[in-house]
């Protein structure tokens, strides 16, 4: 049997287009926060699957095999087989795949964990109940307790958060708004688990989890920006940046120079480089020039295979500049822009 979820696997491995190993989608899959691992999630549009499967070494290993097993994949290359392409095709594959929100992961969690633990707090105080928390997470205990001490009309605004969030969920649609509403834990019922909401929607458990990931992530990019639900994602960022990188950017901001920027932060000049990529890849304004001239600006550009992201050609071909700079004109093409 072929479920969704191979087909999202499937389709990652699809995108990287026999560019990358075996080894960089187990870190996209795991979430490292590494430079290669996010400038291989950018390049190949795997940023919505960041991090949403966390798996061990072994579990990869096997999935791969099995892959391999069922004909669908070519490990030499690591590029899919005329059957594997045709799993990873349909349109529902490429849905979902995007919907995932892999990209936002932190703050998509964050969000479930403070708003699940509220609803269920405050429904079990309301009809005198105890209860186990529904989520085991020290931080969003804390926050939720601190919440609740506000003075508020906590019945007038739960009432509020059920109507933003049924609004929310009528443009999300299904099968991803059943998957959220049912994980939604009250006084007298627990939410359900994965396997159980699969049961309901006739999938198996891992897309069933799927489903809920995308429908979570769209609830939250579809909520209007006033509404009161929102307050549940106070002190959180959807930022790609690294925190690593941000500090760089703002010394560059302050009119620092590279080496300024190296000397102050005591760190060594690729991982400088490696973040001035990421300001590349995120910044909708980015002053390119002063990193690589215009002449060779347009000489990338024009070198570059338009299905391809791999370095190596363009920087054999060009000769005179640095596998640096590719990346960055590289980054700002992936962004949309054109020179020549």
């Amino acid at each position: 049997m072929v479920h969704l979820a191979d087909g999202i696997l499937l389709l990652a491995i699809k995108r990287l287009n026999g560019e990358r190993s075996e080894r960089s989608l187990f870190h996209v899959l795991n979430g490292k926060r590494s430079a290669t691992t996010l400038q291989d999630a950018f390049f190949y549009e795997l940023e919505s699957i960041f991090g949403q499967f966390p798996q061990a070494t072994y579990s990869y290993e096997s999935m791969l095999k099995g892959f391999e097993k069922r004909g669908w994949l070519d490990r030499k290359q690591f590029k899919l087989t005329k059957a594997g392409e045709m799993i990873s095709s349909p349109e529902a594959v490429e849905r979902l795949f995007n919907r995932l929100g892999g990209e936002r992961r932190d703050y998509n969690a964050t969000t479930w964990k403070r708003l699940s633990l509220f609803v269920q707090t405050f429904m079990s105080k309301e009809h005198a109940r105890t209860f186990y928390p529904v989520q085991a997470d020290r931080p969003a205990e804390q926050w939720v307790k601190q919440l609740l001490q506000l003075d508020r009309d906590w019945k007038a605004l739960m009432r509020t958060f059920h109507l933003e969030i049924e609004k929310a969920l009528d443009h999300v649609g299904d099968p991803y708004a059943t998957a959220v509403v049912y994980r939604f834990t009250g006084a007298f019922e627990t939410g359900l688990t994965y396997e159980q909401i699969a049961s309901l929607l006739d999938v198996d458990a891992e897309t069933a989890r799927l489903y809920f990931l995308a429908g979570w992530n769209e609830l939250l990019k579809v909520l209007p920006e006033d509404a009161k639900i929102r307050g549940f994602t106070y002190g959180l960022s959807t930022d790609r940046m690294t925190y690593s990188a941000h500090e760089s950017y703002d010394l560059f901001l302050k009119g620092y120079t590279f080496d300024q920027v190296q000397a102050r932060r005591r760190l060594r000049t690729s991982t400088i480089e490696d973040h001035v990529v990421e300001m590349a890849m995120y910044l909708a304004v980015f002053p390119l020039e002063q990193f690589v001239p215009m002449q060779d600006i347009v000489a990338i550009e024009k070198l570059r295979d338009p299905v391809s992201w791999a370095l190596k050609p363009v920087f054999e071909e060009m000769g005179n500049v640095s596998y640096f700079q590719i990346r960055l004109v590289f980054a700002r093409l992936k962004g949309g822009e054109t020179f020549v």
